[in-house]
């Protein structure tokens, strides 16, 4: 089991590589930086003629994941994983119960320090499979729902 779930797609295009990717580009706020910010465009990042890095443009958790895409012709591959900055922010969180745990050990000793074991334990996976599983879940197929009507993808199969 992976820190940071990522999920792979094959996908198959209806129309023809270039319609969709005109298409793609006009529903994206092109951007070299992937980070949230008001606009009306479903997408914000790069298109170029190979593929794409973009992230949905709903503010607050569309930049959560980053979907990345290579196309060659009217087959290619969809990458969805967590942004960069998300992986930082996830890991402070997880890391938190940890520091707390050192600290108790530190003022109190290891013989009262041994009943926080389990708390923190608890709280780094509550992280781990609550905010980083489930939200990584919900926003990604959010932006692959998005993604899939905006390039007119046929057949979307996971790897």
């Amino acid at each position: 089991m992976k820190l940071f779930p990522t999920k792979n797609f094959k996908a198959e295009l209806r129309s023809d590589y270039s319609i969709s990717m005109e298409n793609l580009k006009s529903n994206t706020d092109i951007t070299d930086s992937l980070t949230s910010d008001w606009t009306k465009k479903a997408f914000r990042g790069q298109v170029n003629e190979n593929g794409f890095k973009l992230i949905s443009s709903e503010i607050g958790r569309g930049a959560v994941c980053v979907l990345i895409g290579k196309f060659d012709g009217n087959t290619g591959e969809i990458e969805v994983r967590i942004h960069k900055a998300f992986k930082v922010m996830f890991s402070i969180l997880m890391l938190m119960p940890i520091i707390g745990f050192g600290i108790a050990i530190l003022t109190s000793g290891i013989e009262k320090s041994i009943g926080i074991i389990i708390p923190a334990i608890m709280g780094i996976l509550f992280v781990r499979f609550v905010f980083i599983e489930l939200g990584f879940r919900f926003i990604s197929n959010t932006g692959i729902n998005k993604l899939t009507d905006i390039l007119t993808i046929k057949e979307l199969n996971r790897k």
